[in-house]
């Protein structure tokens, strides 16, 4: 071989070098922005009210001209308001929800009493006049803590008991009720009253007589069973309230050091291609938002994912309760209100029955009755009573209006149910929405450049985020935040005094397991049939490195309509994209064959 002939190859060899660094060059993102593309950049900076600094140090996270490290740290700042902004948008309806199916059950319930009690003033005026002007005062008592009951105030987000005892109001209602019907069924005139110790001696002995049989336990059964359901559920909407903004605040806190890793995390993925002058419209993957937004979000969802799922099956069971016709569960406050005037009556009928039965009782108990003078004879005290309540009067007998608000809990009923997953789906939540992020994996901010994403998404589990790309967990993730936990055992507390209230112990769910999030983004638990697949999601940017150990589990296995990728658009997407690392390849084997050929040539 000559030396025309080698210094041919060598020349060749060279110029194949420079194309291969070429090409190498032209797969990686332009670091070096020029003043044109920062002042395209400037614009969008304005609209949200920034004034980002220009002269100093190119930033150490974006490396970008556009923004040195004090420009940094305002946008890292902004990331954590936009995030905030955009969690607050996204539970607000379901709070929304909560508060008004909350106010909407409440003032049924009493308005519902209101009318009630004109109902039962107005059978005492028509039916039995003789009661009606002594029968206001307990009455209004019986009605006043019924609505007393049922008041709970929404900024206490506990399960607190009240000081009100429902079944001692219905026992004192019957036992102060007891001498006035006895002095009506003895036909005693009007203007004379049972003596003080005598009318005490009644009240002593009512329980013992037995004036109006089981109908004041039944009353009280049914009232006490249905007004506490109805307590736990106005009780549940105000802690479920409490969630939503308690975890809100949590994941946006901006001086917490254990979400320093996700703030930066955040600044790198929406406003790094700023700062490298890529233009205002520029959004990032999906597959890249989902990855950092499990691994920021992970350490909160994989507490209160099953905690959120258990309190909505719990209101589900107290509304379907609460919806029957009839008192198979004892919880429909609606039917225990509505038939209490017809209960009283009927309890004043029964003791008119028993008329002889009682007399003998009473004789036996407190004696003869004895009397004194009234000062004013209640026939007369009538004339000039005043209105007995707000509400207009109905005839006795007519069914009590007021619209049932079945329709609204059905709609609600509908809603919450949706909610199951609410925080294993929060990250495809975010991610879907088109001012967060792309839509599709292609042209798009993949953390390095625009292209497509490649490196694989993770599930939001606990243990799948050692694999996440982008956010790398905490060395203490499995410690709980105490408030969280706090949270946590108010949804479960939610959850068994609901199911206690129905008789129903609930779905054979352990909402105490930490560690089985699995398939959370569907809502239900660990039944998912591809947990033993292996499928990293996305196409990538080429440059995530293959974790040591491999990973099962890493399935997107979420049932929402989260972005996927499938295996047959991950390799279209791998044909049509030249990376750094096919360049690298490709001068590789360049320079082997050349090395080949020379030697072959020597020879």
């Amino acid at each position: 071989m000559n030396t025309a002939s080698v210094a041919t190859l060598f020349v060749c060899w060279c110029v194949l070098m420079v194309s291969a660094k070429s090409a190498e060059t032209s797969g990686r993102p332009k670091r070096t922005a020029t003043p044109a593309s920062c002042e395209n950049v400037k614009e969008f900076f304005l609209t949200r009210n920034l004034t980002v600094p220009t002269l100093g140090k190119k930033g150490s996270v974006c490396g970008g001209e556009c923004c040195v490290d004090e420009a940094e740290d305002l946008l890292r700042k902004q990331g954590q308001k936009d995030f905030a902004t955009l969690l607050r948008h996204n539970s607000r309806s379901l709070q929304g929800l909560l508060s008004f199916t909350a106010a909407s059950l409440q003032n049924h319930v009493s308005e519902l009493s209101r009318q009630s009690e004109n109902k039962t003033l107005l059978l005492f005026t028509q039916v039995y006049k003789g009661m009606a002007v002594l029968s206001k005062d307990p009455i209004a008592k019986l009605y006043s803590d019924i609505r007393s009951y049922i008041l709970v105030n929404s900024t206490k987000t506990d399960l607190a008991a009240t000081s009100i005892d429902i079944k001692g109001t219905v026992s004192h209602f019957f036992t102060n009720f007891f001498p006035l019907v006895y002095h009506h069924i003895l036909h005693i005139n009007g203007s004379q009253d049972f003596a003080s110790d005598y009318k005490e001696c009644l009240k002593k002995s009512t329980e013992t007589i037995s004036p109006f049989g089981d109908i004041p336990k039944q009353i009280s059964q049914s009232l006490s069973k249905s007004l506490e359901a109805t307590r736990l559920l106005l009780q549940a909407f105000a802690i479920g309230r409490e969630v939503l903004n308690t975890t809100d605040r949590l994941l946006v806190d901006e001086s917490g050091k254990s979400n320093a890793e996700c703030h930066q995390a955040l600044l790198k993925m929406h406003h790094c291609p700023k700062c490298l002058g890529m233009g205002k419209n520029i959004r990032p993957c999906s597959g890249y938002c989902l990855n950092v937004l499990r691994g920021c979000l992970t350490k909160y969802v994989a507490e209160l994912d099953s905690p959120w799922n258990g309190y909505v099956e719990g209101i589900e069971g107290l509304i379907n309760a609460m919806k029957k016709n009839r008192e198979d569960a004892g919880v429909n406050a609606d039917l225990a209100i509505r038939s209490l005037d017809s209960k009283i009556s009927e309890a004043i009928m029964r003791a008119m029955q028993k008329m002889k039965d009682i007399d003998m009782k009473v004789q036996r108990l407190c004696g003869r009755p004895t009397f004194t003078n009234r000062t004013a004879d209640p026939l007369m005290m009538e004339l000039h009573m005043p209105p007995l309540a707000t509400a207009k009067p109905r005839a006795a007998g007519q069914r009590i209006s007021g619209s049932s608000p079945e329709t609204h809990l059905l709609h609600f009923l509908t809603s919450i149910s949706k909610t199951r997953g609410f925080y294993g789906n929060l990250a495809d939540t975010l991610c879907q929405d088109e001012s967060f992020a792309e839509a599709k994996d292609q042209h798009c901010w993949n953390g390095e450049r625009i292209a497509e994403y490649t490196k694989m998404v993770v599930d939001v589990g606990l243990d799948m985020q050692k694999y996440n790309p982008e956010v790398k967990p905490m060395t203490n993730l499995q410690n709980v935040d105490p408030r969280v936990a706090d949270l946590v055992d108010k949804l479960r507390h939610v959850h068994h005094m609901a199911m206690s209230s129905i008789g129903s112990t609930g779905a054979e769910v352990d909402y105490m397991q930490r560690d089985g999030f699995e398939g959370s983004g569907s809502g239900n638990g660990p039944d998912d049939d591809n947990d033993d697949e292996y499928n990293p999601t996305g196409s990538g940017s080429g440059t995530g490195a293959i974790p040591e150990e491999e990973p099962r589990n890493i399935n997107n296995v979420h049932a929402s309509p989260g972005p996927k990728n499938t295996d047959s658009s991950s390799k279209n997407k791998q044909s049509t994209t030249t990376t750094a690392g096919d360049a690298s390849t490709l001068q590789s084997s360049i320079f082997l064959s050349l090395a080949l050929l020379l030697l072959a040539r020597l020879h």
